[in-house]
């Protein structure tokens, strides 16, 4: 008789920073059913891959859960894999932190049920050849990748029925196929189909496996599976055909597997993740290129056949295609590399949780889009960097540090600026802007901005409606008018941004960054010095233009930072170099993140208005302009020396994520917008004070 042997296994896991009723919905209407599901059925053998900080998060909420897997591993029915704690892009961590990552899921799993793991779960399937010396010496014995990692090294599908070996520096490592076709079929397909799919792959031999192992959060969590897999009773009668077909269909596991049946050979693997995941990371441009190529192939019936041989991304392009993750990337790093030996675990710990993967890129899912995500990340480097403070500065309230270095690795000078209280981020060589303002007290980067940037899904939008409106699938979205946030910005969103607008440029322009710029220096390079290394005082120069009708006219701007007692002093001094009388219309921009646009307790103030909406877009004349959050603490002013009219707005982005079509909110933009007259080689001087209070 044909026979065929089956591993099922999944994957589960939240983010850091994601919202708590986000992870008692996921327990409640995922996590427990399923498990309680598969002890049901004691014949059901299973693979089960938990994050360390979920498992956690279970222990703590749902102990129950904890003794339920405990007996299901205990009667020989799970299999659980490790990896790294945090669920960390391993390939992008220095190697101590992949070891410290392993060896704390290693203590859970051991803690928890006595455990030890020799299966991995890759994060995000992003591989890298160089991590299998890494997990080997770990003492990992096998990892899941999908098939398609085993097709990008030249590997046909009729040869994925069983596993390979692989080796870097002679230390060797079994790797598993998950079948694609698998992980599209379960659970959105009739049980049949499945069923049917692996009957067909049968063999004399009894040797051929196939895998599916994917998201758990398949199985309950994700929009319409609750009722699909629970309600309607799939899993139920999934479970019930294998057992069903027992003489042919043999459950096993990846240990009793690997010790039955030798490897189908040796191969090497090149970096790649799941399918999606690389085309996702791909520059945007690329990617609309690329997708349009496999639509295609795809309507030619091509597809299939040479999708092997197709070149698509890199997960660490992510660092590339945003500039918000690689800043979050490059201040772990950087404060990775300030970590003694003899600084209490604790820091490390908190630099551990920082690596989880998800605020650092961007796909179906919010991720890097989501600002809970990001404030998460922030959250720990900013409380590493201000125990690293107290150490390196103990009883210290005035110490300042001034710190030039390739910080984001561009190949620019970035300047760091670190006291007690703040650290401020300067970039010359991108218009001597602010890239980080960091509250240390509390936790919190003022500059977690994202910028609106294209993204090829975003062609397809304007056929999405709501549901009221008879939206559906990928065609969701979850209000009216998103396309009137569908805007695109030429420079990145951070703040001490230079502006020269043309005289026909309004706020309704300004705000859709479809305004004139009439200068070359919002994004340009800008010369530095550092005045005053005690008080944290620089100076940023540039030597740019502006347009004045036809003629391109020489204007000088100096830029200075400045720490002050309660926050900041910024001073800007324009030089007209020209022989000519110009009008000038300038403004400096501030991208201010305030968590959110629709709470009571968060709002902007100025003049005789009180409370101004978030949500707003406006403009005021007054001498100061005020962002304050209650619920976090903070309270920003911008206090110039003289009246102006601040131009204020909220920076949304629109991304797709699996329940539709949304609108995020990133930060909030306000600029002083100052007019006046140039005469020749004149200048013009504006200071501001940002004020910054916590409580």
């Amino acid at each position: 008789m044909r026979k065929i042997q089956f591993i099922f296994g999944i994957h589960n896991h939240q983010p850091e920073g994601n919202f708590d009723f986000v992870l008692e919905k996921s327990l409640k209407n995922g996590y427990r059913p399923f498990l309680e599901t598969v002890f049901e059925y004691p014949q059901i053998k299973t693979t089960l891959h938990f994050s360390g900080s979920l498992l956690q998060y279970i222990e703590k909420k749902d102990p129950g859960l904890i003794d339920l897997i405990g007996k299901m591993i205990d009667r020989n029915q799970i299999e659980l894999f490790t990896g790294g704690y945090y669920d960390p892009i391993l390939s992008v961590i220095p190697e101590e932190d992949r070891i410290k990552q392993i060896n704390k899921m290693n203590s859970k799993l051991k803690e928890l049920f006595d455990y030890k793991a020799k299966g991995f779960w890759l994060s995000e399937r992003v591989w890298e050849p160089s991590l299998v010396s890494t997990l080997s010496k770990m003492g990992v014995e096998y990892v899941a990748l999908d098939d398609d990692h085993f097709k990008n090294a030249g590997n046909y599908e009729d040869e994925l029925n069983g596993y390979f070996l692989t080796e870097d520096q002679g230390y060797p490592l079994k790797i598993f196929p998950i079948n694609k076709k698998l992980r599209y079929l379960i659970p959105f397909h009739d049980v049949d189909e499945t069923i049917n799919f692996l009957h067909e792959r049968a063999s004399e031999s009894a040797q051929s496996m196939y895998l599916m192992m994917d998201d758990g959060e398949k199985f309950g969590i994700w929009p319409g599976t609750h009722e699909l897999v629970f309600q309607k009773g799939w899993v139920e009668m999934f479970f019930k055909r294998l057992i069903e077909e027992s003489e042919w269909l043999r459950l096993t596991t990846f240990e009793n597997y690997a010790n039955e049946v030798p490897p189908r050979g040796r191969t090497y693997i090149p970096d790649s993740s799941y399918p999606e995941m690389m085309s996702w990371a791909l520059p945007s441009r690329a990617r609309t290129h690329y997708e349009r190529l496999e639509k295609e192939l795809k309507e030619k019936g091509d597809f299939e056949r040479f999708s092997m041989f197709l070149k698509t991304g890199f997960w660490r392009t992510f660092l590339s295609k945003y500039t918000e993750s690689n800043l979050m990337h490059k201040k772990m790093l950087h404060l990775r590399s300030k970590i003694t030996k003899d600084m209490p675990e604790e820091i490390t710990e908190k630099i551990l949780e920082s690596q989880a993967n998800d605020a650092y890129w961007h796909g179906l899912f919010g991720g890097l889009y989501l600002p809970n995500l990001r404030a998460e990340v922030y959250k720990n480097l900013i409380s590493v960097n201000k125990q690293i403070d107290e150490i390196n500065h103990p009883g210290k309230d005035d110490f300042v540090e001034v710190e030039v270095k390739d910080y984001d690795v561009d190949g620019f000078d970035e300047i760091i600026i670190n006291n007690r209280r703040l650290t401020v981020g300067v970039s010359p060589a991108n218009g001597g802007r602010i890239f980080e303002l960091s509250l240390k007290n509390k936790a919190i980067n003022l500059m977690n901005n994202l910028t609106r940037r294209y993204e090829p899904y975003h062609e397809k939008m304007e056929r999405a409606k709501t549901k009221e409106e008879g939206g559906y699938g990928n065609h969701l979205a979850k209000e009216k008018g998103l396309v009137k946030h569908l805007n695109y910005d030429w420079y990145e969103r951070f703040s001490f941004l230079d502006h020269f607008l043309g005289e026909w440029s309004n706020l309704e322009k300004y705000a859709r960054c479809r305004y004139p710029e009439q200068g070359d220096f919002t994004n340009q390079d800008y010369s530095y010095e550092i005045l005053d290394s005690e008080t944290g005082s620089i100076k940023l120069t540039r030597e740019g233009h502006i347009w004045h009708g036809s003629l391109w006219v020489p204007l000088k701007l100096e830029k200075y930072i400045r720490l002050d007692e309660d926050g900041l002093l910024l001073k800007n001094v324009i030089t007209n170099m020209s022989t000519h009388n110009i009008p000038i219309f300038y403004g400096c921009e501030y991208n201010i993140n305030m968590v959110s646009d629709h709470s009571k307790d968060r709002y902007l103030y100025a003049g005789e208005f009180p409370k101004i909406d978030i949500s707003q877009v406006g403009k005021v004349k007054a001498t100061y302009f005020g962002l304050k959050s209650e619920y976090e603490g903070f309270d920003i002013t911008l206090q110039p020396d003289r009246e102006v009219e601040f131009w204020y707005f909220p920076v949304y982005t629109v991304s797709y994520s699996e329940s539709g079509y949304e609108k995020l909110y990133q930060t909030t933009s306000v600029t002083p917008v100052y007019k006046f007259k140039s005469e020749p080689m004149s200048t013009f001087e504006t200071e501001m004070k940002v004020k910054i209070e916590e409580f």
